[in-house]
């Protein structure tokens, strides 16, 4: 089931979505939240935003760092279809007097619409999020926040986030603008040892299954669960029309549902590594383009790990130890961040199975790490030598010294032994 990322091409595809909610035309507070960056000093453009209808902003704010500038403005009595009116009119919405204002260009306007989770939002009722990009260069530099009179901020790109609200494993959508809705026929509970459907408004089911137990509950159903030690949930609140409601998935991107308590001790280790940097045992990349000459970097580094002790190759941290995630690099505007990551992980894999000797020495995996989707390269001691053997590369062995990787010398070779040392002895040429 798609759950995200419907594309609505009909210049009133959002007013037709909106309608089946009866949301279009009705007054509610809110309010809007944006971001504004620039460079140099130079004028202000537009990065990212998100309004949300129905949910107190608790106060207007703003925040303005060298780079970057934090705005909140309350709305009172907004309704969605004067909210399109404005963002499609001459003057746009106006978030304050000396930034640009909020407008759309494209005409027609291409909305896209996806569901938020109830679990994921902060009030606890799902939403329907409409997205539409408004900046088409929009620009980002994940830099510290700092200011005389304003905290500091280690990641630009986290403070975002928490500022709009988004879910930290979400790719940050540069140039576009979010206005969610909150969808009140019904969401899904678990809590406390129950699950149940709160405040359904129209007839509502809810299929699927908890550890591979099956759930099936209608409006004033109620179960009994072990909501403490929960490994695998799949819940889907549907209409009578089947249109869904709200979900709970322990396995669909971005809104993925809480780790289970044994990832959450998996994710501390994999946290605690990173904190001690890089070492003979542990390396850091925060993207590597696997289109390009650096990508053999992995092989490299996977190679000199297995000649050594072994070690830990992380995918998405970057040479200071920050978990920057893979989100924004990997994933086209418009597809799903899950899938394109999970096909980034399978692509790697592949390479290193084509390029090492020995290629059953390492074990990739995805891992979220504060929020955040990387990929972990555990590698093992090779018994022999072990080398690269894809064409462009073939013959050539490396070994980790400290917290490089250099080619292995003839006597490092020799001391490794082996079948195949005499081998890699005769065909390598030994660099520097």
């Amino acid at each position: 089931m798609v759950v995200t990322q419907r594309y609505l091409f009909k210049p009133d595809g959002l007013e037709s979505a909106a309608e089946a909610l009866s949301i279009y035309g009705t007054p509610v507070d809110g309010y809007i939240r944006a971001v504004y960056t620039r460079q140099e000093h130079a004028e202000w453009k537009y990065c990212m935003g998100q309004c949300v209808l129905g949910q107190d902003a608790a106060d207007d704010r703003r925040e303005v760092y060298t780079a970057f500038a934090f705005v909140s403005k309350t709305l009172h009595c907004a309704t969605l279809q004067k909210l399109v009116e404005s963002l499609t009119g001459e003057t746009g919405i106006e978030v304050a007097p000396d930034l640009p204002p909020l407008r759309l260009t494209a005409s027609p306007p291409n909305w896209k619409e996806e569901i938020v989770p109830g679990h994921a939002t902060a009030s606890g009722i799902p939403a329907r999020r409409f997205r539409v990009a408004i900046e088409a260069n929009a620009v980002f530099a994940n830099d510290q926040l700092i200011d005389y009179e304003l905290p500091y901020r280690p990641s630009a790109e986290a403070y975002v986030k928490t500022f709009l609200g988004l879910n930290p494993r979400a790719a940050v959508d540069r140039g576009e603008f979010t206005i969610d809705v909150p969808d009140r026929r019904g969401a899904i509970r678990m809590s406390d040892g129950r699950l149940s459907i709160v405040h359904p408004s129209v007839p509502l089911r809810l299929v699927g299954d908890i550890d591979g137990t099956s759930v099936d509950l209608r409006n004033n159903g109620v179960l009994e669960i072990d909501d403490k030690n929960i490994r695998n949930v799949e819940l889907w609140l549907l209409t009578h029309g089947s249109e869904l409601v709200d979900y709970i998935s322990t396995t669909h991107w971005p809104y993925k549902y809480e780790a289970t308590p044994q990832e959450a001790a998996q994710e501390e280790a994999l946290r605690n590594l990173i904190r001690q940097g890089e070492s003979e045992m542990c390396e850091f990349k925060p993207y590597v383009d696997l289109s390009s000459q650096k990508a053999a970097e992995i092989e490299k580094t996977v190679c000199a790990f297995s000649n050594q002790r072994g070690g830990t190759l992380f995918i998405g941290v970057n040479d200071e130890g920050a978990v920057v995630g893979l989100a924004r690099e990997v994933t086209k505007r418009g597809e799903d961040v899950g899938k394109a990551i999970e096909d980034y992980e399978k692509e790697i894999r592949a390479r290193l199975r084509e390029a090492l000797k020995d290629n059953q020495c390492y074990s990739a995996r995805l891992a979220t790490v504060s929020g955040l989707q990387l990929i972990v390269i555990d590698v093992q001691r090779s018994a022999e030598v072990n080398y690269l053997v894809r064409s462009d590369i073939a013959n050539i062995a490396f070994i980790r010294h400290g917290a490089t990787n250099a080619r292995m010398s003839p006597s490092e070779i020799q001391a490794k032994g082996g079948s195949d040392a005499k081998s890699v002895l005769r065909h390598t040429v030994f660099g520097p």
